[in-house]
């Protein structure tokens, strides 16, 4: 099996973002399975006993010795949130089932509810919601304490959803992560509540007692905003990442956020050194309308249409790394 490191360092990493909220364990073993065969070496999933078996299904189905991530977040950090619909609010105008990607909205005795397993916290229901009947939850579990079950596991990487002002809290939590996993470890960022010399300061903070490469930064331009696949969607990771080119943290660089077909075109336009990319929404979306199906690994052509999606997502990301 070819490292993960070996992967990072050759700058050919191509991650799929199952979603660290996402527990629709159907939908996981489909995602694993095609974009593995599709080249895709790396899959970054929820931190949870049955969504990890099931990626490792897909995996199997394809034949595959793909790296593994398990995502834990902090409190409120909207990767590991979830909708929550008020009924005594809804009035009933049924818009948020239209948006909702993950098809997680769902009508039942005349009332929108949403499946908690399959709702990744993107919340664009909450953002078209006329009647303020939607919110936001987290059932709160300490990073460390979510990473206990999974330390005897088989995977290859543990990553922490970081985004928050309380950077005592963010550094209080990274290191007891890295007392329990001695593996590679990877950091997901945005830029939504800190400013730059900030963040660059709390990164070397982190990092201090990190041997140099033994950490991913995985560089959240703008969370699950990969919907569409134009430059300016994958403008703001392309500007974090040369932020940290800047800087010369020894870290691997993977592009996030709003990534799409066009990540790396730009990355390379613009002379921003990264060592791969993480694609999340724009990469489940452009297989969805074929995996929808609960046949859908007896239908031979429903997989090859599949396949042949996810590849060329695969060979546009690698001409420009």
């Amino acid at each position: 099996m070819e490292t993960l490191k070996h992967i990072l360092e050759n700058k050919k990493c191509l991650k799929l973002i199952c979603g660290a909220g996402n527990e629709n364990i159907k939908e996981i073993e489909k995602l694993v399975y095609v974009y593995a065969m599709a080249g895709f070496n790396f899959f970054d999933i929820c931190a949870k006993k049955d969504v990890l078996i099931a990626a490792e299904n897909g995996l199997k189905r394809a034949d595959s010795q793909a790296n593994i991530c398990v995502s834990i977040g902090l409190q409120n950090d909207v990767h590991v949130s979830k909708a929550v619909i008020n009924n005594q609010k809804c009035i009933n105008c049924n818009i948020c089932l239209s948006v909702c990607p993950q098809n997680a909205i769902y009508i039942e005795d005349n009332k929108c509810s949403v499946d908690e397993k399959k709702c990744i916290g993107c919340f664009k229901c909450l953002d078209v919601c006329q009647n303020s009947a939607i919110i936001t939850e987290h059932k709160y579990k300490a990073p460390h304490t979510m990473l206990l079950p999974l330390i005897s596991e088989k995977i290859d990487c543990v990553e922490f959803h970081c985004t928050s002002d309380k950077t005592n809290e963010i550094i209080d939590n990274w290191y007891k992560i890295r007392s329990l996993y001695k593996g590679l470890l990877s950091i997901c960022l945005d830029r939504s509540k800190l400013g730059d010399d900030y963040i660059i300061y709390m990164l070397k903070e982190m990092l201090k007692k990190s041997e140099p490469y033994s950490v991913i930064l995985q560089v959240d331009g703008k969370p699950m905003s990969g919907g569409e696949n134009n430059y300016n969607s994958t403008l703001q990771t392309v500007a974090f990442a040369k932020l940290i080119n800047d800087a010369k943290l020894p870290v691997y660089i993977l592009l996030s956020g709003g990534t799409n077909s066009l990540s790396t075109k730009l990355a390379k336009e613009c002379e921003v050194n990264v060592n791969g990319v993480a694609i999340g929404s724009y990469a489940r979306k452009i297989v969805k309308d074929y995996i929808q199906y609960d046949n859908f690994f007896e239908n031979d052509l429903l997989k090859k249409k599949a396949i042949a999606v996810a590849k060329e997502l695969a060979q546009d990301l690698l001409k420009y790394l």
